[in-house]
C-alpha cells in the first residue's frame, strides 16, 4: 500500500503543471570577405545565436536570463573563450535591475558605445591602453534611475584573484539634444576613468570621448554620421599613429544589410565587405 502511495505522488508531481518562462530565439548571422592588410579571406564576424527568456514574478517584479554563443560563421563552429558573448540571470522592477554573469560593463554602457560605433576595427580610443571593457566575466551589475540620471555599478570578482578585482561606477544623462555620459573603474593600479557623449547637428550625428587609464595612458575617439556613412578618428597613447576608419551599412530588408568597412592605422589598410541578417 505504501508503495502504491508513493508511486501515485511521483506520478502526480511530475504530471502537475510547471510555469516555464517564454523562451525567446534570436541571433545575428554576420559573414564576409576579409582584407587584413597582407590576404584576403572569407571570416565571420561575431555572429551569436541568442536565448532569452522572463518571467513574472508579482509586484512588478520579474526575472530575466540571456544565454548567448558566438558562432564562427565561416567555419560552422561554437567559439569558445571568456566574455566571447553574453550569459547572465536577473531581476527587475521599478527600483531598477540587478544581474549576475558575463555581461555588458557599466563601463561600455555609458562610455564606449560613444566611442566605438565600429562593426570589426574601431574601438582603439576605447580599448587601446587596456582599460576599456566591453563585456565583463563573472560579475554583479545594478542599475537605477535617479531622476533624469540613469546611475549603474558593477562588481568583478574572478576566483583564484583577490575577493574584488574590480568595481565601476557610471552615469548617463540627457541635457536637451546632447547624451553625456561618464564612469570609474578601480582596477588595482590601472584605474579607469572615461567621459563621453553624443549630439545631433544638422541632421549629423556626433560622437565620442576621452579616457585615461592610470599608469598606462589616455586615448580618444570622435566620429561622425550621415545617411548610413560613420566616420571616425581614434588615437591612444599605445599605438603609434592615429586610426582612421569608416563604413557604410544599407538595409536589404527582412532584416538583411551589406555593409562596408575600412580601416587605416597610419601603415596598413584593412577592410571587410559583408552580408548581416539578424532573426
Amino acid at each position: 500500500m505504501h508503495k502504491k502511495l508513493i508511486a501515485a505522488a511521483v506520478a502526480g508531481a511530475l504530471a502537475a503543471p510547471v510555469a516555464v518562462a517564454d523562451v525567446a530565439v534570436s541571433g545575428s548571422i554576420r559573414t564576409g570577405v576579409l582584407y587584413d592588410g597582407t590576404e584576403w579571406s572569407v571570416a565571420d564576424n561575431f555572429s551569436r545565436l541568442r536565448f532569452k527568456a522572463s518571467s513574472d514574478l508579482g509586484n512588478g517584479q520579474s526575472a530575466f536570463m540571456n544565454y548567448e554563443f558566438r558562432v564562427n560563421s565561416a567555419q560552422g563552429s561554437i567559439v569558445t573563450g571568456n566574455t566571447q558573448r553574453l550569459s547572465y540571470v536577473g531581476i527587475k522592477g521599478d527600483w531598477g535591475q540587478l544581474s549576475m554573469g558575463s555581461q555588458w560593463s557599466t563601463l561600455f554602457n555609458t562610455v564606449g558605445t560613444f566611442i566605438d560605433p565600429s562593426n570589426r576595427f574601431g574601438g582603439v580610443g576605447y580599448w587601446g591602453n587596456g582599460g576599456g571593457q566591453y563585456r565583463m566575466k563573472e560579475s554583479v551589475y545594478l542599475s537605477t534611475q535617479l531622476g533624469g540620471l540613469s546611475v549603474s555599478g558593477d562588481l568583478q570578482m574572478n576566483p583564484g584573484g583577490d575577493d574584488l578585482d574590480r568595481f565601476t561606477v557610471g552615469g548617463l544623462m540627457a541635457i536637451g539634444g546632447l547624451s553625456l555620459g561618464a564612469a570609474y573603474q578601480d582596477n588595482g593600479d590601472n584605474d579607469f576613468t572615461g567621459i563621453a557623449g553624443a549630439i545631433q547637428l544638422a541632421g549629423v550625428g556626433l560622437s565620442g570621448g576621452f579616457t585615461d587609464v592610470n599608469n598606462v595612458g589616455s586615448g580618444y575617439g570622435i566620429n561622425a554620421k550621415l545617411a548610413g556613412i560613420t566616420v571616425a578618428y581614434e588615437d591612444s597613447d599605445s599605438y603609434a599613429d592615429g586610426q582612421i576608419w569608416g563604413n557604410y551599412a544599407i538595409g536589404l530588408g527582412g532584416g538583411a544589410k551589406a555593409i562596408i568597412e575600412i580601416l587605416n592605422d597610419g601603415t596598413d589598410t584593412q577592410g571587410i565587405g559583408m552580408l548581416r541578417m539578424d532573426f
